[in-house]
């Protein structure tokens, strides 16, 4: 508590300190930046009052800025006196010569901010309320010499302005076909609703499907096909078709800002993370997969640093390390027992439960036996009534993983069931052996892609439900049905399409 008040008097000692320090305010508050270079004017207020001094933003090369002024509650130089970052304002002016064209000004600020381009006499972009940097744009055709005017306002806490302006440049690919082999086609956009595409990238290793992209930084130009992407407020759309040899695949996504991926090209995302964030933070997902995927892995960046990662991993099925893997239900428990060829390497053994076959989960772990002819013993005590899958994720010294074969232990009792397996008039049977208060069917395809949830409600014991599949029109296939009552799944099966 001691410490927190000492901060606070000692922010507040350095507010007043600059603020009553003797000083004399540079620039006459009027005059327009010229060459890309802004003048700014700045105030010790949020509505432009007590002018402090100017500062200047922009090179000669380039009007783009992007300034956060050292962060809260700091004393900013500026030409003239220093500004407490605390409820200040700042007016930008440049007089720019545009040669005949298109151009796209975008602008952002935490909190306010407003763009002109006739001297303050309107607002092409007004954003002047307090908001959580949130970007503006408008596309204008121009030609001559223009005043712009740029304001910005910081009611409290984080300060950012940021300003960009760019000639439109058409893209002439078209971003929808798909990258081959382990090589990805990625297709940019200026806007962090892919708004404005600008042109193709790849993206490849040469050996695997992962990359590693920061885009040159923050604030940069990055090139295309087409036209260059500014790396700010940008988001980029990455495509690739695979082939898979079935297995069981570990895909791993981190980036900053906002990322998702998917397998069905579009249509789900596996891995979701479509949310602002600033820690790079990771996101996994495991799969048995077998044939050919459209996979897409999408990128937002709305500012300060850019980055995505992905990486794919495949868990070779290396049957000579299980000697034999068994499983059976003992009472409301299910034992699973196993034992190894070798464990030579081994670090310990992870135990991995899945609902439908497809998306594990892990359950429990037990460390490597030193023993080489060492038994391992495994007990669920909280295993799902109705079918369970099993498999063992085996963790070598050394990092490398490998995955036993995949075991079913049927559900408890007396059995749900799922009938037939060949669908021929587009509709299948739920029985019940027991009350459901409420039942739901779930559909999805192989990659667990979920196609069709149909309520089935109250149920009794020993009826047999019909459902019917003619509003699906589902390809050929085979598809994955569940019977849930209220989300618990009871029972599990496959089914073909012919």
């Amino acid at each position: 508590m001691l410490k927190n008040l000492l901060l606070l008097l000692s922010l507040f000692l350095s507010a007043h300190f600059a603020r009553s320090q003797p000083c004399t305010p540079l620039g006459d508050e009027v005059t327009y930046g010229t060459n890309n270079v802004w003048m700014g004017y700045v105030y010790d207020n949020a509505n432009f009052t007590n002018y402090k001094g100017y500062i200047t933003e922009g090179t000669p090369a380039s009007p783009n800025f992007n300034n956060n002024f050292g962060g809260p509650y700091t004393n900013y130089p500026t030409n003239g006196c220093a500004l407490f970052t605390e409820s200040f304002s700042v007016r930008y002016k440049l007089r720019k010569t545009f040669s005949a064209g298109t151009y796209t000004f975008t602008v952002s600020g935490d909190d306010a901010v407003r763009l002109s381009i006739n001297g303050g006499a309107s607002w092409l972009i007004d954003l002047w309320s307090y908001n959580s940097y949130t970007p503006g744009s408008v596309t204008l055709t121009l030609n001559g010499v223009y005043n712009i005017v740029l304001e910005y306002m910081d009611g409290a806490h984080q300060n950012r302005i940021y300003f960009n302006v760019e000639q439109s440049c058409v893209a002439s690919a078209t971003p929808e076909a798909y990258g081959s082999g382990v090589t990805w086609n990625g297709y940019m956009y200026s806007g962090i609703n892919y708004d404005i595409y600008k042109g193709a990238v790849t993206e490849t290793t040469g050996a695997s499907l992962g990359f590693t992209q920061n885009f040159g930084g923050s604030a940069v130009n990055f090139p295309t096909s087409n036209c260059p992407v500014f790396t700010d407020f940008f988001s980029v759309r990455y495509k690739l078709r695979h082939t898979f040899p079935a297995n069981a695949y570990t895909f791993t996504v981190s980036g900053d800002d906002k990322y998702r991926f998917s397998l069905d090209g579009g249509s789900s995302w596996v891995i979701d993370r479509w949310s602002y964030n600033s820690d790079n933070t990771m996101r996994m997902y495991t799969a048995n997969l077998s044939g050919t995927y459209d996979m897409v892995l999408e990128y937002h960046e709305k500012d300060s640093s850019n980055i995505i990662q992905f990486s794919s991993t495949n868990a070779i099925i290396l049957a000579l390390q299980l000697e034999w893997f068994y499983g059976r239900r003992n009472g409301e428990d299910i034992v699973l027992d196993w034992k190894l060829t070798s464990a030579d390497n081994l670090k310990n053994l992870e135990i991995e439960r899945s609902t439908n076959g497809l998306v594990f989960q892990p359950v429990g772990i037990i460390s490597a036996s030193p023993d080489s002819e060492a038994r391992y013993t495994y007990k669920d005590l909280f295993p799902s009534t109705g079918d369970a899958y099993y498999r063992i994720k085996m963790n070598e010294l050394q990092g490398a993983i490998s995955y036993s074969k995949v075991i079913q232990i049927r559900g408890s009792g007396e059995q749900n069931r799922i009938f037939p397996t060949i669908v021929q008039n587009n509709v299948v049977y739920v029985n019940n052996v027991r009350p459901l208060a409420n039942a739901t069917v779930l559909i999805s395809d192989m990659t667990g892609r979920s196609i069709s949830r149909k309520s089935l409600g109250l149920i009794s014991a020993g009826r047999t439900s019909s459902v019917f599949l003619d509003d699906l029109k589902l390809s050929a296939g085979v598809y994955i049905i569940q019977l849930l009552d209220n989300k618990e799944v009871c029972v599990t099966e496959r089914f073909v399409i012919r």
